[in-house]
């Protein structure tokens, strides 16, 4: 393919492994790093991941290591896969080895995930002249079958990418959006920010249902999770999400909008949505573990990078957050851990003491 990139996925967890199959399939050279090289011995021995019906089904992988300097040398794009709550360290470690002209790509920034990454390099005094980028959401949703086989089930329909600062979306575009033709771009991060569903969804379900959690119950995680009155609660803290976001200029979708946009279903409640998504022979849902235990990343990450930030930046707006701080609560002593001490906070976002006018500023400009 003529547009083909050489592309680096730092964190081969699910969703680098996704990542580097889908790409890999397209005709891009997939470099996969981690820091585990267990994870990487079977794409060593096999050379690559079996797709299924996807391309020709086998998505080649050029390197599989646990040298990030191979990893990330000459690449076109890096993108971090690494998870919300491990973004910052992954960052300490790629300022002293990224290069003039690369592209970096958080999938998924969770909440103020780009902000947070630029913080961490320049106090490294990263000096690369970078663009730095952030999706929504993770693009696929995929059956893992085997440590270097996966199915494909659905490519999620609508997907966000902003870049910080905003000024530079032409350019971040121009490279990412032919990777991913269903993504648009947006004006700023808070869009990114605020549309993130994943910790809209998992933290709420996995509270509602923690006593079966901590029994070690095998059950669908949103068809069975979610009954009427845990919809309440999503659709509570989804509306507060949607109203800080409007105070800073930004304009997300509700959950029934994101369901419509990114799956094309849209049903008379949240509930039958759920179901829809699970039970159907294409369902994205269907195949979603029960977490096993409250470390699971739904909260542990969807905590302190996702819930924690929104509410932080909500109340930089002059937005109370009831709803959503009351399921932070609840998931802090439930876990009993104080997920503060890892939280994405304004300062740690380089936002400290700023107001929603100045937050926009720097969403937009970067942090001068």
């Amino acid at each position: 393919m003529t547009d083909a990139r050489t592309i680096a996925i730092i964190g081969a967890g699910n969703g680098g492994f996704n990542l580097a199959a889908h790409l890999g399939a397209a005709g891009h050279t997939i470099r996969l790093h981690d820091i585990d090289a267990s994870r990487l011995a079977e794409f060593v021995a096999r050379g690559g991941i079996e797709t299924g019906p996807m391309g020709s089904g086998f998505a080649p992988l050029a390197l599989a290591t646990t040298d990030l300097a191979a990893a990330v040398r000459g690449a076109d794009v890096i993108v971090i896969a690494t998870g919300g709550h491990r973004q910052a360290s992954a960052a300490t470690a790629l300022a002293p080895v990224l290069a003039d002209g690369q592209t970096i790509l958080l999938v998924q920034g969770n909440t103020g995930g780009s902000l947070a990454f630029r913080r961490v390099l320049d106090e490294a005094r990263c000096r690369a002249a970078i663009d730095l980028a952030e999706m929504d959401n993770f693009p696929y949703s995929a059956r893992k079958l085997g440590p270097a086989k996966m199915t494909p089930i659905v490519t999620k329909r609508w997907l966000q990418i902003a870049a910080f600062p905003g000024n530079r979306i032409d350019a971040a575009f121009a490279v990412l959006g032919p990777l991913f033709p269903t993504a648009v771009p947006v004006a700023n991060v808070l869009h990114t920010g605020f549309t993130n569903a994943n910790a809209m969804l998992h933290v709420a379900i996995c509270v509602a249902n923690a006593a079966r959690i901590e029994r070690g119950e095998a059950f669908k995680f949103y068809a069975e999770g979610v009954t009427n009155g845990v919809a309440r609660v999503l659709e509570a803290i989804s509306d507060e999400r949607v109203k800080a976001a409007a105070a800073f200029g930004a304009s997300v979708p509700t959950l029934v909008d994101w369901f419509d946009r990114v799956y094309k279903v849209r049903e008379a409640t949240l509930v039958e949505a759920f179901q829809k998504l699970t039970y159907t022979a294409d369902g994205p849902y269907g195949g979603t573990p029960t977490p096993k235990s409250f470390d699971n990343n739904y909260v542990a990450e969807d905590v302190p990078v996702g819930l924690m930030p929104i509410v932080a930046l909500g109340r930089a707006a002059g937005v109370a957050m009831p709803a959503t701080q009351a399921l932070i609560d609840m998931a802090c002593i439930l876990t009993g851990t104080n997920y503060a001490n890892s939280a994405r906070t304004l300062e740690r976002m380089g936002l400290a003491g700023k107001n929603a006018v100045a937050i926009r500023k720097v969403v937009a400009t970067g942090f001068g």
